[in-house]
């Protein structure tokens, strides 16, 4: 057909209803089977740390005078050190202690892939995130990662001014799967699909199905058509019918 008769796609997509819903209800339970059972959890686990202030060795008499310009020069040195700390934590020589402490089986590559760190914007907070398909070991992962970095800093700097605020706790949910998003999704899919089969069915279907498509061809009007006369063999009626 050369021009897209908008009624004609109607009617066919109302006579395939049924292939439609069929169609969204089979590609709604792959969905479903696909987040159940092809892909693979993934959990999350962060711990988080706080720049405060270092621990500095003073006089009693001192302490009044210096306290200020203490936590002064501390808020200064912990800015500074935010971002060089986030690349710490990063580096090979903590991810292989880790992985020994733990007795991990992965390689360095793996194990620094699975590792976020980020810093809050205007404060002094950093964000250890550890990703792994066991919610227990992600949590052990980001807690010793914590560990092995803090000592590590002492080693460096010579000061202590990381404290944690929060504890990373095994999850209970993946992070990777949304089940009811996804079947909604594929099932989206499998509506485009079957309407767009049907439009494509439609769109290049070039029979002749009633007058309409006879004047259209040879660009002549129908002058009169002969109907078609078949036998209800149910009721023993005979019924008209247009011929085609």
């Amino acid at each position: 057909m050369e021009e897209l008769d908008i009624i004609e796609l109607l009617y066919a997509l109302k006579n395939k209803v049924k292939y439609i819903i069929v169609t969204v209800l089979i590609c709604a339970v792959l969905g479903l089977v696909y987040s159940k059972f092809l892909v693979t959890p993934m959990y999350r686990s962060s711990t988080t740390f706080v720049l405060s202030k270092s621990t500095d060795s003073t006089t009693p008499n001192d302490i009044n005078q210096t306290s200020e310009a203490i936590t002064q020069n501390d808020v200064t040195l912990n800015s500074k050190l935010v971002s060089t700390y986030s690349e710490i934590i990063k580096s090979k020589s903590i991810a292989k202690e880790v992985i020994n402490s733990l007795g991990l089986d992965m390689s360095v590559e793996e194990f620094t892939s699975s590792v976020s760190v980020t810093s809050k914007d205007d404060t002094e907070l950093i964000e250890i995130t550890v990703s792994n398909s066991d919610a227990k070991l992600s949590a052990d992962i980001a807690n010793s990662l914590a560990e092995v970095f803090r000592e590590r800093v002492n080693e460096i700097y010579k000061i202590d001014n990381l404290s944690v605020i929060d504890i990373a706790e095994p999850s209970d949910t993946p992070y990777n799967i949304g089940t009811v998003k996804n079947i909604l999704l594929f099932a989206l899919v499998g509506l485009i699909l079957s309407c767009g089969v049907i439009f494509v069915i439609v769109y290049f279907d070039d029979t002749v199905k009633d007058e309409k498509d006879i004047e259209a061809l040879l660009e002549i009007p129908v002058i009169a058509s002969i109907p078609k006369l078949e036998d209800d063999s149910e009721g023993g009626w005979f019924k008209w019918k247009r011929a085609k």
